[in-house]
């Protein structure tokens, strides 16, 4: 019973055991739905604990959007957009290196 819930869990599939009658067959189908949707659940927090890691990245890649959006909603010049550019960027590199020296 072990042995057989274990590679159901771990999707890893077996060969050897099958199920003979109705009642093994449903208790089967039950178990592989079960342990797919725990399996999603697993890879899915998995992956919002990956996508999380970064989270200062993500906010600055936010703000750089909206600064973006705002130049170009206001149409300004090439270089003054270039400028602003470069400010936030040295701004986060100031801002990662105090963080460094903190640490």
């Amino acid at each position: 019973s072990l042995y057989f819930t274990a590679y159901t869990i771990t999707s890893v599939g077996y060969g050897d055991i099958s199920p003979v009658n109705i009642t093994e067959r449903v208790v089967c189908i039950l178990m592989l739905f079960i342990s797919g949707i725990s399996w999603a659940c697993v890879i899915g927090q998995v992956s919002s604990i990956v996508g999380n890691m970064d989270a200062q990245e993500q906010e600055f890649r936010r703000l750089m959007d909206n600064l973006n959006r705002m130049m170009h909603d206001r149409a300004l010049p090439r270089s003054v957009c270039r400028r602003l550019r470069k400010f936030f960027l040295s701004a986060k590199q100031a801002q990662r290196n105090e963080q460094q020296e903190q640490i």
